[in-house]
């Protein structure tokens, strides 16, 4: 009886471990919107973040920058292709902080397409140093569907 208690009590034990999972999400951001990058990159990543912590789930998330979003992906602009533009100076002073948040606490990977950043005549060393830059969306893409991500386009 005590044996069958103990192999009893190692099943539920085990059980619930395995429920526990990895929840992963690649966001395909080409809005130039700094409201919507706020919106739904970093408000939707913490939200998903703290919703699957609460559920006993790792949330990982990706981002692939390309479209109108390379912009606020920059350190400097004066030495930019975006050189003197003050609204986008004013949104980057908002979203920095929280994108860099997004990174150092949410564990957040930021991949920029190559090809769009050569287009616009974007230097990889302008960056944030966390912004990944080696390839193209499209192959960012489909690497990480083929590793489980989910894919939300933005």
């Amino acid at each position: 009886m005590t044996t069958f208690k103990i192999l009893l009590l190692s099943l539920i034990l085990f059980s619930s471990f395995s429920q526990a999972g990895e929840k992963k999400a690649m966001f395909d951001l080409t809005s130039g919107d700094a409201e919507r990058i706020e919106q739904r990159i970093v408000g939707a990543i913490k939200f998903l973040s703290n919703y699957y912590e609460k559920e006993g789930d790792e949330f990982k998330a990706v981002v692939v920058i390309s479209g109108k979003s390379y912009k606020y992906f920059i350190k400097d602009l004066d030495n930019s292709p975006y050189k003197g533009d003050k609204e986008l100076a004013m949104a980057q002073k908002k979203l920095e902080p929280m994108l860099l948040e997004l990174h150092e606490k949410y564990g957040v990977r930021f991949d920029m397409c190559g090809g769009g950043m050569r287009a616009r005549n974007i230097k990889a060393e302008s960056l944030y140093s966390y912004v990944h830059t080696d390839k193209m969306k499209y192959v960012y893409i489909i690497n990480w569907q083929n590793e489980g991500y989910a894919y939300v386009p933005i």
